[in-house]
């Protein structure tokens, strides 16, 4: 922005000849420039011999400047091993559910059903395939029970 230094100015009329959008004229002997049509081309404050036509600069104002008021850690976040595995783990049971879990009960289904058959080896006997009464767990080594003394 350019500006006229009043005191300076002694009204000689060289910066309006310079002038190439004719924003400065004369007032009372002192040099006017008119804020709306001055380029600010700068040439009427090299003309003057009096040096009293001077540029105001204004800072720069950036919004995007950022500056650090004071010194700040970023804490590094942990995501818990459970919560970086529950995709993974939720990926896998939908598997089991939709894929392994039918063809296995298919297969369970399929044995019972030959088994249960009369053209199988067994004739359809069911008592071969359930235990027999009273016993309900296991006849393996670790259900037998230790008999002490003689009876």
């Amino acid at each position: 922005m350019l500006y006229v230094d009043e005191k300076r100015c002694s009204g000689c009329g060289l910066c309006v000849d310079v002038c190439p959008v004719e924003a400065i004229t004369l007032q009372d002997d002192v040099a006017a420039i008119d804020q709306n049509l001055c380029t600010e081309c700068e040439a009427c404050a090299a003309t003057c011999p009096e040096a009293a036509i001077l540029t105001l600069t204004e800072p720069a104002l950036d919004p995007y400047v950022q500056r650090e008021i004071a010194p700040y850690e970023r804490q590094q976040v942990t995501v818990p091993l459970a919560t970086r595995l529950a995709p993974a783990i939720g990926s896998a049971l939908f598997f089991l559910g939709r894929e392994v879990v039918p063809r296995v009960a298919d297969y369970l289904l399929d044995t019972f059903d030959r088994r249960m058959s009369s053209t199988s080896p067994t004739g359809g006997d069911k008592n071969l395939i359930t235990p027999p009464e009273g016993k309900t767990k296991a006849a393996g080594r670790r259900y037998r029970k230790r008999h002490r003394g003689g009876s």
